[in-house]
């Protein structure tokens, strides 16, 4: 959440317009901290809130006041020592949604308030469709218990956002979600255990004749990941296709040749875990410094001989929070065979 500040600026003149000798100038700066995330089995059922950064120019001193503006339905929340720098908010330990908190720091007359954010036992899943079949069809996903459905996925593609699932709402006792593909007016589903900030991909892949739900869970999601950190995944989606190495040009950067460098060997020169090689099906998932990320131009490679277009990476560097996927489809168009595409989930989620 941004910071909303008010800032009061009061000035006191003592004596005739003209005598500036005794002047008071003060600006009032609250900050109520970082809006946070946190899960009571971890943490119990108390809440530490901070105030102390905020101040004023003239370190003349003010008082702290908390109040709950906001709490998720049928989970009441009280506040501990209010009236303090670092009040406590306490919550129900089955607690499930957003609690919006203000704190205004006032002397005098004289006022103004910041809010923070705090998600509890956040319920909060994200699920993302790509359609990796080869064909001329599109493919949507939906969530029929919670009435979700989202965009129309044109082959070799992902969808535009994130399927958001409430799972308050649809998981049950063991979260336990159904998800549906709609594919030439044929329904293929899934059922799966979804993690609260969890971060998904259903590939439909196969056959316009024989599709088939490919699931993956994600080690980590944008609303998870560090500040300056981006996780980067490969995925081999590609029918048939096994032992894929990924190749990349490094002669932009001063070395290599145009047969390319193993993407393991330029990360393990930065300290980075290998990829290995891609079978049908596999999915690796790197961490690695948003400094560290350049674009340079990827395909892949089967035994020496190149299987695909070259593809490139899209991450921002010293975005937050960023990640993305390389994917590589089976596709009888391309001239090599299969297409390698580059997926920016960053873009797909809000900042």
């Amino acid at each position: 959440m941004k910071k909303i500040y008010t800032l009061f600026i009061t000035m006191v003149l003592l004596g005739a317009c003209s005598d500036f000798d005794e002047q008071n100038f003060t600006v009032l700066l609250p900050d109520a901290g970082e809006d946070q995330v946190v899960f009571t089995e971890d943490i119990g059922n108390s809440i530490q809130l901070d105030g102390s950064n905020s101040s004023d120019v003239n370190d003349i001193g003010f008082e702290y006041q908390w109040e709950i503006v906001s709490v998720p339905e049928g989970f009441p929340a009280t506040l501990g020592n209010a009236n303090t720098a670092m009040p406590t908010l306490e919550v129900p330990s089955d607690a499930a949604g957003r609690y919006e908190i203000s704190m205004i720091i006032n002397r005098g007359d004289q006022m103004a308030r910041d809010f923070v954010n705090v998600d509890v036992n956040p319920a909060i899943t994200q699920v993302l469709l790509v359609n990796a079949v080869d064909g001329a069809s599109e493919a949507t996903l939906t969530v029929s218990s919670a009435g979700l459905s989202g965009n129309a996925v044109a082959p070799l593609s992902a969808d535009s956002s994130y399927l958001n699932i409430d799972l308050n709402i649809v998981g049950g006792a063991e979260n336990n979600v159904t998800l549906e593909v709609n594919y030439n007016g044929t329904i293929l589903s899934t059922t799966q255990q979804l993690a609260p900030l969890g971060s998904y991909t259903i590939y439909l892949v196969g056959t316009e004749a024989n599709p088939e739900i490919l699931f993956v869970q994600k080690q980590r999601n944008q609303n998870t990941i560090p500040g300056g950190l981006a996780a980067l995944d490969h995925i081999n989606i590609a029918t048939g296709v096994d032992n894929v190495t990924l190749f990349v040009d490094a002669r932009a950067v001063g070395f290599g040749d145009e047969n390319g460098i193993p993407v393991d060997a330029l990360f393990s020169a930065v300290g980075l875990e290998p990829v290995g090689t891609l079978n049908f099906g596999n999915n690796t998932e790197i961490f690695l410094d948003a400094n560290q990320i350049f674009a340079l131009p990827t395909w892949a490679t089967i035994n020496g001989l190149r299987i695909s277009n070259s593809a490139f990476l899209t991450l921002n560097a010293g975005e937050e929070r960023t990640f993305g996927t390389f994917v590589l489809f089976a596709d009888a168009d391309s001239e090599f065979g299969n297409t390698l595409s580059f997926i920016n989930n960053s873009t797909l989620l809000p900042q």
